[in-house]
């Protein structure tokens, strides 16, 4: 017998769920050290990471399935926060948020569909979460470089913004270039051997400028 309507329908709620309430998310930091009404949320703050993404890869010879693994990276990133919530570094420490986050996530994929693309967010989610592998640093790089940009967008934007309320979200970028410098140079590879050198070093090359 054929899957129902309503089956293959309650199968898409429960999938686009966990995004429905990351629209209704704002991002805690906006709140908390601008002070803007109607910030960006979540699902915003992620739709423009895969922008970014599209755009930067567009430059260098990634195949379509990379971008696609990617792109799902990106896409549950983020997603624990459907049901925690947007956690700020000052709230809670790292240990303790990545386990909450780490249940939630368990919880979501739980409710989801039991497919392969199901199989593939568990994959991206673990590979993100270890900072180990070359996409998994391009992604968490493409976070904080999404962030600067909203934080110039709403200082150039916004009237009311002043230098001094977006200094913090530069700042944590910029301690982390400086107290990382193997997020980078453990990919330091002379270019004819390979792309990641220069995939990485622009990275950190628009980072550091953003943080001006």
């Amino acid at each position: 017998m054929s899957e129902s309507i309503e089956s293959k329908i309650n199968e898409l709620k429960k999938f686009t769920l966990p995004y429905y309430r990351l629209k209704d998310l704002p991002r805690t930091g906006w709140l908390e050290k601008l002070k803007i009404k109607e910030s960006e949320s979540v699902a915003s703050h992620t739709l423009l990471m895969i922008v970014i993404l599209l755009f930067w890869t567009s430059k260098y010879p990634f195949s379509d399935n990379r971008k696609l693994r990617l792109i799902n990276m990106i896409l549950v990133h983020d997603l624990a926060e459907s049901i925690v919530g947007d956690i700020t570094p000052e709230a809670m420490n790292a240990t303790k948020k990545r386990k909450i986050e780490e249940e939630a996530f368990s919880f979501i994929l739980s409710k989801f569909p039991q497919n392969n693309l199901t199989k593939d967010f568990l994959s991206v989610w673990e590979e993100y979460n270890k900072h180990s592998s070359i996409d998994s640093k391009i992604v968490h790089l493409i976070d904080k470089i999404e962030m600067l940009l909203q934080a110039d967008f709403y200082f150039e934007s916004r009237k009311n913004i002043q230098v001094s309320q977006i200094y913090p979200f530069k700042e944590s970028v910029s301690s982390f270039i400086n107290n990382n410098k193997n997020y980078f140079e453990s990919y330091n590879k002379p270019k004819q051997q390979s792309t990641e050198y220069d995939e990485l070093s622009e990275i950190k090359e628009i980072l550091a400028y953003l943080c001006k």
